[in-house]
């Protein structure tokens, strides 16, 4: 078939990652292009609609970002290099596709269901649960069928199952109306199923994407980190469920001082010039900035019977650390797969900044006391994700829907 023959719906479904990038950034738009109107609305009153929820805000916002914008993007991404890391069977086309409608659909869903009915909700969990089911069906066959397995691949499908067991209890809570187990979900899905996910990826990507960007990079990745830190999450997140908080403090003193060495060890100086390179180095640092908050709060309720800093490490983790993350790697995976040149341009190296700054203000508005300068970094800190997530999706979004230009399939 010739490429002026070719449907977009062909074109978009020709590799996993062009349908599941495209879905994942039309479902993030819609969810941050929601969740700014209400923070608006809180603000100033209006629009009114915005703050008519069936469900209390912190949930419907949770739900999309833990449950179906990061899973799209990172079952995209997975989807592309677990053959690639095992030399195993390609994921079949008809999995990815019902992946990626199965989470669409529960983002939509969704945002009818937290104005309309907790029914809607319900039933958006069960979508999004049956898109992660069939996500981890699909890299489990390749993992049975592979030539070689990799340790990332086995702490990625354990991600991916905490994940699957904590979107069933997140809907189920949502079902019943147990704040209690939302809570327990939220926990299990952050630190048990997306950090292990995206630390495995960083883990097996940074020092192989720096490979091939830096002169002489020597490549480091011990087994023993990877499987440190990833029990340091379960390890916290028991932990923390047990209510030992001396303990926890403990922990993420240590996971902090292993995610930092990680840092420095992956950190090129040589890279500054190239910025598919370094944006790596720089959204991965939020890790440790994330965990070394996540001590100080901790220690601080251990001290004084308060939690100080608010949100402040969970907006570091999510925004800092896997929205960064999340820019740095399917900017870096779609020029490679599209026949384009492996470069960062100003627009998108601008968005990747914005976004900097939006973490970096929605973290301050958590830690200063004014109530002026909070609601000035809050809406700040949304306008920048807005923009920078609006201007990269535009830019990135186009390539989906085109033939990679060298004229290669995928």
């Amino acid at each position: 078939m010739n490429t002026a023959d070719r449907s977009r719906w062909q074109i978009l479904t020709a590799a996993p990652h062009r349908l599941m990038f495209f879905l994942g950034m039309a479902s993030l738009m819609l969810g941050s292009l929601w969740w700014g109107l209400h923070l608006l609305a809180r603000q100033t009153g209006w629009p009114l609609f915005a703050l008519d929820l069936k469900v209390a805000p912190i949930w419907a916002h949770t739900f999309l970002m833990l449950f179906t914008v990061f899973p799209a993007f990172f079952c995209g991404f997975l989807f592309t290099v677990f053959p690639r890391w095992m030399n195993g069977p390609l994921v079949p086309r008809g999995a990815y596709v019902a992946t990626g409608l199965l989470l669409a659909s529960a983002t939509s869903v969704w945002l009818t269901g937290i104005h309309v009915a907790p029914s809607l909700q319900v039933l958006a969990g069960l979508l999004a649960l049956g898109g992660l089911l069939t996500a981890t069906a699909a890299l489990t066959r390749v993992l049975l069928d592979a030539n070689q397995s990799v340790p990332h691949a086995y702490v990625v499908l354990t991600g991916l199952s905490v994940e699957i067991v904590a979107l069933a209890g997140f809907t189920f809570s949502i079902a019943t109306a147990n704040d209690v187990a939302l809570h327990f979900a939220v926990r299990t899905a952050l630190w048990g199923g997306l950090l292990p996910v995206f630390f495995a990826v960083c883990h097996r990507m940074i020092p192989f994407f720096s490979q091939n960007a830096v002169p002489n990079y020597v490549a480091w990745r011990p087994p023993w980190i990877l499987f440190a830190v990833v029990a340091l999450a379960y390890a916290r997140l028991l932990v923390g469920t047990a209510g030992a908080l001396s303990v926890l403090v403990v922990l993420d003193i240590v996971m902090f001082a292993l995610t930092a060495l990680c840092t420095i060890r992956w950190t090129s100086l040589q890279a500054r010039g190239n910025p598919l390179a370094w944006t790596l180095y720089a959204g991965f640092a939020w890790l440790p900035v994330a965990i070394l908050l996540q001590a100080a709060r901790d220690l601080g309720f251990v001290v004084t019977g308060q939690w100080l800093l608010g949100r402040a490490p969970i907006h570091a983790l999510g925004m800092g650390f896997f929205a960064g993350m999340l820019v740095a790697m399917v900017t870096r995976v779609t020029m490679g797969h599209s026949g384009r040149p492996l470069n960062m341009d100003r627009i998108t190296l601008v968005c990747f900044l914005g976004l900097q700054a939006a973490a970096v203000a929605r973290v301050g508005s958590e830690v200063v006391t004014a109530p002026g300068w909070v609601q000035t970094l809050l809406l700040t800190s949304m306008a920048l994700w807005l923009a920078a997530f609006g201007v990269w999706t535009w830019r990135l979004g186009s390539i989906y829907l085109a033939p990679r230009s060298d004229g290669q399939p995928g």
